[in-house]
């Protein structure tokens, strides 16, 4: 159950891209679930806030199409900087350094169908993640974590001041920049980014709110109540 809101004090809430073309030749768009996903988000939005709220996305073709789902809004703002890392760059890195990082990898029948070894790689990914985060593994593509990182964290100062004046804010992102914003805000490690990263459902709907001392309190964490009652709760 979330918590009650404070009132006078906007809501940040993060929602992640529903569900991408997973297996495909093109991952950056919706799957038919997805477009389902995104719809029953957009219809909890419409219920639970009401009209004129900014909304905030990534550049990717995922976000913006969970954006088009929402309903109206007082303007949206198109932001590269909330855009995910490249999950596919920083797996290969790590296969091609494996030895070096003493990776076990996993088997390669796996890279062939990642549909059906979904749970494998969100067991193996967490480890890439934190070779990632170490500075240990190296990815051109990517660049550096504390990169990622900066980038991810800087629309924070825009926020803070729409939400101590009240307004609530929708970001439409994806699951490793949702988890990073998170654990920033709420002062948790690099651990607790790593197992949030994996566990956030496709669609789901995750609320914090700006206090008056300074902290941030969860009001609601990985949600998916708009998405239990159809079957369409995905991670991928």
């Amino acid at each position: 159950m979330a918590a009650a809101p404070i009132n006078g004090q906007g809501r940040l809430i993060l929602l992640r891209h529903g569900q991408g073309s997973l297996g495909s030749e093109d991952y950056d768009r919706l799957s038919e679930s997805g477009r389902e996903q995104s719809r029953l988000l957009g219809q909890r939005l419409g219920a639970e806030l009401e009209q004129g709220w900014p909304a905030w996305s990534g550049s990717l073709r995922r976000h913006r199409q969970t954006l088009n789902a929402l309903p109206a809004r007082a303007e949206a703002h198109i932001d590269p900087d909330l855009n995910e890392y490249r999950v596919a760059e920083l797996m290969k890195n790590a296969l091609a350094q494996a030895v070096q990082l003493q990776l076990e990898v996993p088997p390669e029948q796996a890279f062939a169908d990642p549909v059906a070894f979904l749970q494998t790689f969100l067991d193996w990914f967490p480890t890439v993640l934190e070779q990632w985060q170490s500075g240990r593994l190296v990815d051109a593509d990517n660049g550096t974590w504390l990169d990622f990182r900066r980038r991810v964290l800087a629309p924070i100062r825009q926020w803070r001041s729409q939400l101590q004046a009240g307004r609530d804010i929708v970001v439409i992102s994806s699951a490793g920049v949702i988890s990073t914003l998170v654990a920033e805000l709420l002062r948790e490690d690099e651990s607790w980014q790593r197992s949030l990263n994996v566990s956030l459902y496709n669609a789901s709907w995750t609320e914090l709110q700006l206090q008056e001392c300074g902290q941030w309190r969860v009001l609601r964490l990985n949600c998916v109540q708009h998405l239990a009652p159809r079957g369409l709760i995905t991670l991928a």
